[in-house]
C-alpha cells in the first residue's frame, strides 16, 4: 500500500538518481552543492515576511549572506559606539556650559548684593547730608549775600556767603 503511494515519486526519482550518480551528474551535483553552500538561494523580498522570512533565510542563506549580515552588525555596532561617544562629549560640553552659566549667575547675584550694600551706604550719606543741610544754622552767620537758606544746601550757602563778603 505504501509502495503504491510512493511509486510515482520513485518513478521520477529513479532517473534523477541515476543521472546524479553518473559520470557527468556527480560533478554537477558537487558544483551545485558548493554554489548552494557558498552563495545560498536568493529569496529576495521573501526575506521581509514576518516570522517566516528570517526562518527561511536561516535555511537557505549561504556563506556570502552570513558574512554580509555579520558585516552589517559590525558596522552598526561601530556606529552606535561613535554615537554614544558623541553623546558623552555633548553632555560634557553642556555640563561645562551650564557650570559657566551658573558661575555667571552667581557673580551677578554677588554683585547685586554688593550693589545693594553700596546703595544703602549712599542712602545713609544722602540722609546725613540732608540732615546737615537742614540742621540748625550757626549763631553768628547772619551776614553775607544769602540770608534766607530755604532750599539751598548748607555747603552752597557757605560758599555763596564767602563770595559775597
Amino acid at each position: 500500500m505504501i509502495l503504491a503511494l510512493l511509486a510515482p515519486v520513485l518513478a521520477f526519482l529513479g532517473p534523477v538518481w541515476a543521472f546524479m550518480t553518473s559520470r557527468v551528474g556527480l560533478p554537477l551535483v558537487v558544483a551545485g552543492g558548493i554554489v548552494f553552500f557558498y552563495e545560498g538561494v536568493p529569496i529576495g523580498p521573501l526575506r521581509y515576511i514576518p516570522y517566516a522570512g528570517p526562518a527561511l533565510a536561516s535555511l537557505v542563506d549561504g556563506r556570502v549572506d552570513r558574512e554580509y549580515a555579520a558585516g552589517q552588525l559590525n558596522e552598526r555596532l561601530v556606529w552606535q559606539e561613535k554615537q554614544r561617544r558623541a553623546e558623552i562629549v555633548a553632555a560634557a560640553k553642556a555640563k561645562a556650559k551650564q557650570a559657566e552659566i551658573d558661575a555667571a549667575a552667581q557673580d551677578l547675584a554677588d554683585q547685586a548684593d554688593a550693589d545693594t550694600l553700596r546703595i544703602a551706604d549712599l542712602e545713609d550719606r544722602i540722609r546725613q547730608q540732608k540732615d546737615e543741610d537742614n540742621g540748625p544754622s550757626a549763631a553768628g552767620d547772619t551776614a553775607g549775600a544769602c540770608k534766607s537758606r530755604r532750599g539751598i544746601p548748607a555747603r552752597l550757602s557757605i560758599g555763596i556767603d564767602a563770595v559775597g563778603r
